[in-house]
């Protein structure tokens, strides 16, 4: 049962090819050297000085290959690790870039998607990104997409009246997938913290509960549901919170436990990390 539930934590990490690289400590990352070093710092320059007066975070991401993963799931997950956008405000946004994959995605977090909506970011990859591209001047295309990032997040209507290129995006179950590791492991933190041995088949059963609720289960396979996630809610809190007593005595706590927090609270001033900020998997991707 313990190497069951280990496999099944790890299962969504080992899905995914690609590797994030560690939390930078400037918001333009050209790992893919499509830019030059002037090139770099202007870009830089106006997005510190974009972030000390509203403190929104826009970072600027190139990669030379996604490694057979998809897009979406590469900026959610670049996304979610560095913690773009303040913690209070989640008010990040993430230009992916792949090189070799001739592929781009605007990642958007909760709080900005008023102001930079879906319809928005897909404009800015079909009319700004895609031509200059094709052209070869990747420079005009990042640095006129930065520039209609900000004016829609000054409250500024970018889309032009007529436009028609928008396609919603479908489900992206793999999407799913990492936001559901992602609850596992908030729900294992505070599991693990809490003195009951009753709250994780609570949270089950409560989850069994808004399952039958959404999809409207008969009552049978309900209650046979509503049992399987008390008891796996019972054994998941068993084992963190087993887990964590052994790290308190060792002093070496478990990766998904937590406790050293974002970087947030910073309000200005030179790049101290970014603030903690998520996102829901808004935005658009686009390729050239």
């Amino acid at each position: 049962m313990k190497k069951f539930l280990t496999l099944f934590l790890l299962l969504p990490t080992l899905v995914l090819a690609f590797t994030v690289p560690a939390k930078p400590n400037a918001f333009v990352q050209d790992y893919a050297k499509m830019l030059s070093v002037e090139q770099v710092s202007l870009l830089e320059t106006k997005l510190r000085a974009f972030e000390k007066q509203t403190t929104n975070e826009i970072s600027v991401v190139t990669i030379f290959s996604l490694d057979g993963d998809t897009i979406e799931n590469v900026a959610q997950e670049v996304f979610t690790k560095w913690g773009i956008g303040k913690i209070d405000k989640n008010n990040g946004v993430l230009l992916l870039i792949s090189l070799g994959d001739r592929k781009t995605r605007i990642h958007t977090g909760y709080g900005v998607e008023g102001g930079l909506t879906d319809i928005g970011t897909s404009y800015i990859q079909s009319d700004i990104i895609t031509p200059t591209f094709r052209a070869g001047d990747y420079f005009s295309g990042i640095d006129g997409a930065i520039d209609k990032i900000i004016q829609a997040l000054g409250g500024s209507d970018i889309v032009p009246e007529g436009y028609s290129n928008f396609q919603a995006p479908g489900i992206n179950f793999e999407f799913i997938l990492i936001v559901g590791f992602i609850l596992l492991q908030w729900f294992g933190a505070i599991l693990a913290r809490s003195k009951s041995w009753w709250l994780g088949g609570v949270m089950g059963g409560g989850l069994g509960g808004l399952i039958w609720y959404f999809a409207l289960v008969s009552i049978i396979p309900s209650i046979i549901l509503f049992i399987f996630f008390v008891l796996f809610g019972l054994g998941f809190d068993y084992l963190v919170s087993n887990a964590y007593q052994k790290s308190k005595m060792s002093g070496h706590y478990p990766w998904w436990i937590g406790g050293g927090g974002f970087d947030g609270g910073r309000r200005g001033g030179g790049f101290g990390g970014f603030g903690g900020g998520f996102s829901g998997g808004g935005g658009s991707s686009g390729r050239w």
